[in-house]
């Protein structure tokens, strides 16, 4: 299906998905095919170290299950609460926990702690040892971001834009910021990026905001994209990709906006680049590297925003968010293919078909890249 009507369906009014393609009219869309995949000279070849299936996957839905690792643990949550570590280097389970829930958004593993969100806005905290429930509290509503700690403080973004910061111990809320949406967004919420004292959000109306990690008082506000059109539909801007930083700028992008630079002291935007993406950034070789809505992987100065190169052979594939890995960029697509670009000039480098839809971000881990597909299958890849 064309990733045009795809990004359209997961619009949600007022809170509620939007799930059915067939109230936007076809005589509006030209119907985009993935464009197919062509031959080409690998320079470098991939091979399965282990795979294993963590419970169940994405499946038909959204929910962005990204694994993460600590150490030299993987740790992966299950759309239904299966909670799973492994040795990331041989795909032999740790421990495993069955908990029962509705999960909505990544796992994140940091200062022993685990942590993840449910559908019915619940936020979860295990010890990374063995599993053990430490607390779960609720919030203001469904969490799908991965929520984010420096070891005392956990901060949360919910589906209705609101911020809020937890004690790491047990969970009781230390502050919350409530940010006003659109009548119309896509359905999801950017990741909260925590910075020495400050936690970086990015917004449904188009906004990036600093709070202060302590009492979560504003430190600025700045504009990323503004919307323009006539309809609700034409004036989204929402961000939904976790803020990027590096050195002391702020790296951000909004769907049917742009993508920008931002001093990460005074919000002040350093440059803009006309770019619509819904998808996170990586960085890399002083370039950042994105995925937009047609599924064309881009590479920008982080200086000036100026275009290096753009990928255009993996058109409407519906690509993953890009991950630096070695000296390539890397997606998976809705075919289960990886696919790995030179980050010098973006010339296809490698493929390798893990087989089932992959959703989620590949993650990154030494010289291992771990690809979860939606029916819930992890693979360990290696350059061969």
């Amino acid at each position: 299906m064309m990733e045009r009507i795809c990004r359209l369906a997961v619009v949600v009014a007022l809170g509620m998905s939007v799930t059915a393609c067939s109230m936007f009219s076809s005589d509006e869309e030209e119907v985009r095919k993935p464009k197919s995949l062509t031959e080409f000279k690998a320079d470098v070849e991939l091979t399965e170290v282990w795979s294993k299936g963590i419970g169940e996957g994405t499946r038909g839905s959204l929910e962005r299950l990204v694994p993460s690792i600590s150490g030299n643990v993987i740790y992966t949550v299950g759309a239904d609460g299966e909670v799973t570590a492994l040795n990331r280097e041989t795909g032999k389970v740790l421990w495993n926990k069955e908990l029962k829930l509705k999960v909505s958004g990544g796992i994140t593993a940091d200062a022993g702690l685990l942590l993840f969100g449910t559908l019915n806005g619940r936020l979860v905290a295990l010890k990374e040892t063995d599993g053990t429930l430490l607390w779960n509290i609720s919030v203001s509503s469904e969490v799908i971001s991965s929520p984010q700690t420096n070891g005392q403080i956990v901060i949360v973004q919910s589906i209705d834009d609101t911020v809020a910061a937890y004690d790491a111990t047990d969970g009781k809320q230390l502050w919350r910021q409530e940010n006003l949406q659109p009548a119309l967004t896509l359905r999801g919420t950017s990741t909260p990026r925590i910075e020495g004292e400050a936690v970086f959000v990015g917004l449904s109306n188009g906004e990036a905001k600093a709070f202060r990690m302590t009492d979560g008082a504003p430190l600025w506000s700045s504009r990323v994209s503004i919307p323009k059109g006539t309809s609700e539909l034409e004036r989204m801007v929402d961000i939904k990709a976790q803020p990027l930083i590096v050195g002391d700028s702020i790296f951000l992008v909004s769907f049917q906006g742009n993508a920008a630079a931002m001093d990460k002291y005074s919000g002040r935007v350093k440059w803009t680049r006309e770019l619509s993406s819904y998808k996170t950034i990586s960085e890399g070789f002083g370039s950042l590297y994105l995925t937009d809505d047609s599924s064309y992987v881009s590479s920008l100065d982080q200086r000036s925003g100026a275009v290096s190169w753009r990928q255009d052979k993996l058109e409407y594939r519906l690509l993953t968010a890009p991950v630096t890995y070695s000296s390539y960029v890397a997606v998976g697509d809705a075919e289960g293919y990886v696919h790995l670009m030179s980050q010098v000039d973006g010339g296809l480098a490698g493929r390798y078909k893990v087989g089932g839809a992959i959703k989620a971000p590949l993650t990154v881990g030494g010289d291992y890249l771990y690809v979860l597909n939606a029916d819930g299958k992890l693979t360990a890849l290696k350059q061969k």
